[in-house]
């Protein structure tokens, strides 16, 4: 009778116990996953010329090139907008 009892109450509390402490010491990132808009340039009319577009969701790195209205995206200023950017 002693171990029906052990079973049905005391096994089903302590796996909960178990549980709930890996649950409570889960360690979670406080990082925003949010992406980030950057300031973008293009070259118009030409490559000396930066004109400032709509922020865009791109970065420096590897990918497909960022696009703004079709047209290719730079990073930098808007005096030097040759930073290659990246879609995200």
């Amino acid at each position: 009778m002693k171990t029906s009892i052990l079973r049905a109450f005391v096994l089903p509390m302590a796996a909960f116990a178990l549980a709930s402490a890996g649950a409570v010491s889960t360690n979670t990132s406080n990082v925003s996953k949010a992406d980030v808009l950057i300031p973008a340039f293009i070259h118009s009319p030409t490559a000396n010329d930066c004109l400032k577009v709509p922020d865009v969701n791109c970065s420096p790195g590897a990918g497909p090139a960022c696009l703004s209205s079709g047209v290719t995206a730079y990073g930098g200023s808007q005096t030097s907008c040759n930073q290659q950017l990246h879609r995200n």
